[in-house]
């Protein structure tokens, strides 16, 4: 059907009047994003950031509830929200730090990486903590190599752990491992750092747990999950009959409707809501779990593995160690630490597996180096946290493991000062 010429004329009057308003009203979603991409990008970076090499005695008796206090005193970093002006204009975002362990030929060693105005505050913390802990500003260590991996020299093994479950529930903490007795007890960080310390030559491998404060807007989340869940306190929508049936009923009603009658709607029920006594043991564990949880301080956390070695000797069986240090926090009932497939770079799917593969080492050696916070994250608060990066307790007997062998003693008080 051809289109009348009054029609194309009516057109390109209304488009001749209009298109300086149409066409920015399109774009300026579009112009909004690349801009706030853009000033997030050069805020982060021009971040200065230090790298603290923290090394505690070999006889510290500490168990992971000092360090669960070096994240609570992480968590005083958090901005409860960014300025619109500094978020839009100055591209500010919300500040994050890398409890990291890296491992070579001379052994694991533990560094924590801060924006360098958060530096004393972390320093105060470890020290209130771990006294006779010695603390060194070093080089950032991921300049040994390359600034692009995998290449015709190096090979990179990768990969992110997140929690397969919903973020209400917990993975398992240090409080399962503790025993009475203190040669009892379980040091969950001693298998990794046996697995760490049989590098040889240019084998290396850095674990980063990133961690970034949030507020308290996902324990709404957790409660809506406990209640609708486990407590089966969520709302029935209304049946589609009895909607039809109070329509009908009201219709005929309506007109006989007295002063101040009002005509009556089915609504939505609760479920009755289940006594604790009343629920099964694995139930109760949950729910209690969950309590625990979100009485405490949480993170946006992300733990991040990448293993280097040159092409003709990297083996993906030397990370077993790592993969087998995630699993002994999984809790069938509760919550466990499994790898997200996305950034697994063992895992490409059909065609072009072995290209798939490559891109995926490259993106996430680059996200390593820049300490990238990722897309996909979980919610775990400081115990989850302390329970995962600690420093090691006296029971953990690896020797490659760089320790303070002396504790540093105050000088005599007769000491001459001339």
């Amino acid at each position: 059907m051809l289109i009348s010429e009054p029609s194309v004329i009516l057109f390109n009057n209304l488009w001749n009047a209009t298109w300086w308003l149409i066409i920015p009203t399109l774009l300026f979603p579009m112009f909004v994003n690349m801009w706030l991409f853009y000033v997030k990008k050069y805020y982060v970076a021009n971040l200065k950031w230090v790298n603290m090499q923290v090394s505690v005695p070999v006889e510290v008796l500490k168990t992971p509830k000092a360090m669960e206090q070096v994240f609570a005193a992480a968590h005083g970093t958090y901005s409860f929200g960014i300025k619109w002006y500094d978020k839009w204009w100055n591209g500010e975002v919300e500040s994050w730090s890398s409890f990291e362990i890296v491992a070579d030929s001379a052994g694991p060693r533990f560094i924590i990486r801060v924006i360098a105005g958060n530096q004393k505050m972390l320093e105060a913390a470890i020290y209130a903590q771990y006294p006779d802990a010695e603390i060194l500003i070093i080089e950032d260590y991921t300049t040994k190599f390359p600034l692009v991996l995998p290449n015709a020299m190096y090979d990179v093994q990768s990969g992110d752990f997140i929690l397969t479950h919903d973020n209400a529930l917990p993975i398992r903490t240090y409080e399962y491992f503790e025993a009475k007795e203190a040669d009892e007890k379980i040091d969950t960080i001693a298998a990794l750092m046996e697995s760490l310390s049989h590098h040889t030559g240019e084998e290396t491998t850095w674990i980063h747990v990133l961690v970034r404060p949030t507020d308290d807007e996902w324990t709404k989340k957790a409660k809506k999950y406990r209640d609708e869940k486990i407590l089966k306190k969520a709302a029935k929508d209304i049946p589609f009959k009895d909607f039809a049936k109070a329509f009908f009923f009201n219709l005929l009603k309506a007109p006989f409707l007295k002063e101040g009658e009002e005509l009556k709607w089915p609504e939505k029920k609760e479920d009755e809501k289940l006594k604790i006594m009343d629920l099964p043991p694995g139930e109760k564990t949950k729910l209690e779990a969950i309590d625990m949880k979100m009485s405490k301080v949480a993170f946006e956390a992300a733990i991040r593995w990448t293993h280097i070695n040159r092409r003709e000797e990297i083996n993906l069986a030397n990370t077993a160690g790592i993969r087998a240090w995630a699993k002994q926090f999984a809790d069938q009932n509760l919550n466990i630490l499994k790898p997200y497939l996305p950034t697994y770079t063992v895992t490409a799917k059909w065609p072009f597996k072995k290209r798939k593969q490559f891109i995926k080492k490259r993106l996430q050696y680059e996200s390593a180096i820049k300490r990238r916070f990722p897309k996909k994250y979980s919610i775990m608060n400081t115990e989850e946290l302390a329970t995962i990066y600690h420093f090691p307790s006296a029971t953990v007997k690896t020797p490659m493991l760089g320790r303070v062998e002396a504790k540093k003693g105050t000088p005599p008080a007769s000491l001459p000062i001339e």
